[in-house]
């Protein structure tokens, strides 16, 4: 018999929770249902360096579809490996500040 999932005691709810848990965030298009994972890292280092606010609710406003051009796509945080790396991911340096800082 299957284990029931337990919820984590640490939720996801923002890029930086996202990317300390190594997971990624996949972006469907509500339109033509194309969809790309990114990992959590290269938004987060994007949302950070642009100064935009990191929760996952706030992640959808900030990106189109580049085929149909329709805004809001679908986030859903998974654990598959990123098929888009358009975004850049932080240097080490840059994350262990944040972790330091977050401590």
């Amino acid at each position: 018999m299957a284990q029931p999932l337990r919820d984590s005691a640490n939720p996801v709810r923002d890029l930086f929770d996202a990317t300390a848990h190594h997971v990624s965030l996949k972006l469907t298009c509500r339109g033509c249902r194309r969809a790309r994972i990114f990992p959590a890292a290269a938004l987060w280092w994007l949302f950070k360096r642009k100064g935009w606010t990191d929760w996952l609710r706030d992640v959808p406003k900030h990106f189109k579809c580049r085929v149909c051009d329709r805004r809001h796509p679908a986030l859903d945080v998974v654990n598959e490996a990123a098929n888009d790396d358009s975004l850049p991911l932080p240097s080490e340096i840059d994350w262990k500040h944040e972790l330091r800082r977050r401590r």
